[in-house]
């Protein structure tokens, strides 16, 4: 519990800073900074067979969530930054999660108007109770996954009439990391989003 708390404590610092208001910040440069809104079904099945959405087993339980993106530095394309958010887990029961950490953002590729910009987010992910095929998995490990690892791999389309919003579809991802913390595949959502660039 304590080792929680630590985790929990840190995250939220990190979460806060990242949501300061632009006018409390360092505006000697312009932001590079966005908010999303997405929302998708929970997979049965493990990450690695997740990544081909079209051919997976759906669980009733799904995910919505809202969340800011805030970038820092870029290099031949490369932008890195941070993110944070919070989603409702729910469907035969519920939960809440709260999620930050790092994130890269390719290059574009442009195809005529249509900008496709793959990214992804890594960090930690907490959760109030854990939902589905979730569940299952803990009991087998008999233990408590409250914190795991998070990652967020992403692909991204836009317009070049209009660059300020964004579509994409993203794995919702927690784990153990190979152990790291558990020995766990917790939970994927395979989400749908709506990204608006400030």
């Amino acid at each position: 519990m304590n080792r929680f708390s630590s985790v929990l404590g840190a995250t939220l610092v990190a979460l806060g800073f990242m949501l300061v208001p632009a006018s409390a910040r360092d505006l000697s440069s312009p932001a590079d900074e966005n908010v999303f809104v997405m929302g998708g079904p929970f997979a049965s099945d493990y990450f690695s067979d997740v990544v081909t959405p079209w051919d997976n087993s759906y669980e009733s339980n799904f995910f919505v969530g809202v969340g800011y993106q805030r970038f820092i530095h870029e290099y031949s394309g490369f932008k890195f930054g941070f993110e944070g958010g919070v989603g409702l887990r729910a469907g035969y029961n519920s939960s809440v999660e709260l999620w930050g950490g790092a994130v890269g953002r390719f290059g574009m590729f442009q195809v005529g108007d249509i900008s496709i910009t793959p990214s992804i987010t890594a960090g930690l992910s907490m959760v109030t109770d854990t939902i589905g095929v979730e569940t299952e998995r803990a009991a087998r490990i008999n233990k408590s996954v409250p914190v795991l690892f998070y990652l967020g791999p992403e692909i991204a389309i836009s317009n070049a009439q209009h660059p300020e919003y964004e579509g994409f579809m993203r794995i919702q991802h927690r784990s153990g990391g190979f152990g790291t913390i558990a020995e766990i595949d917790g939970s994927n959502a395979v989400v749908l989003g709506l990204r608006y660039k400030l």
